[in-house]
């Protein structure tokens, strides 16, 4: 099997591996023989970007995190400005995102539905109970991630998640009010997000710059995003 496998064009092999729904696949592949480890090496890249969309759920809000994360280790590497080739920047991009979806993911299937499951039902428990809104839930989780990151980088004041919409921001005020009701601080610290949550009112400014932002922009008011203090 595997040498009819290897008699395979690389073209038809590029699509094996873009064809997998997750890195597991991919990692099969990539043993099957030394044409497949060829073939991974030489399409990292597109490989990655075409399986890493299917695989991790929020792969958007993944992304975001892993890059910045990528950013801020680089830059105090002592091999800071060494130019890194694509391939190599691929593998760190998965691994990231691979490591912090097992984390969201499995944070909120260990700490979360069990307690939604225990819960009276109320109008946010229902909000969050839904079906419907695992991937939005998934979602802030990302997001706060993202802004407990940025929160712990003291001085940071670049704009973050500036593509965000009012849905998300309303999701997020209502998740991390949720998280404080329901969940103790040693759970909040397990998902990274304890500091930020402690400390409400830099979340709080967050939310309502950001705000802010969105409506002067529908009006037209302003076409940059204010920085976050």
């Amino acid at each position: 099997m595997v040498s009819l496998f290897a008699s395979l064009p690389p073209e038809v092999i590029l699509r094996l591996f873009q064809h997998a729904t997750d890195f597991a696949t991919v990692n099969a592949l990539v043993r099957t023989s030394s044409i497949f480890h060829c073939i991974w090496l030489m399409n990292a890249n597109t490989i990655a970007l075409t399986v890493l969309p299917k695989a991790i759920e929020s792969y958007h809000e993944a992304h975001t995190l892993a890059t910045l994360q990528d950013e801020a280790e680089e830059a105090e590497s002592p091999s800071a400005g060494r130019r890194r080739s694509q391939r190599e920047l691929v593998i760190v991009l998965v691994r990231r995102v691979l490591v912090n979806s097992r984390l969201v993911t499995g944070f909120y299937e260990r700490d979360i539905l069990p307690v939604l499951k225990r819960s009276v039902p109320n109008e946010h428990d229902m909000y969050v109970r839904s079906p419907l809104n695992r991937k939005r839930f998934i979602k802030t989780l990302y997001h706060l991630k993202v802004l407990a990151f940025v929160y712990g980088l003291n001085g940071l004041s670049t704009p973050v998640l500036p593509d965000i919409q009012e849905d998300d921001l309303v999701d997020i005020s209502e998740v991390s009010s949720w998280l404080r009701r329901r969940l103790s601080a040693n759970r909040h610290r397990e998902l990274g997000v304890d500091e930020l949550l402690m400390e409400g009112r830099w979340l709080q400014k967050f939310l309502d710059n950001r705000l802010a932002v969105i409506h002067a922009s529908d009006r037209g008011d302003i076409s940059e995003p204010l920085a976050e203090q």
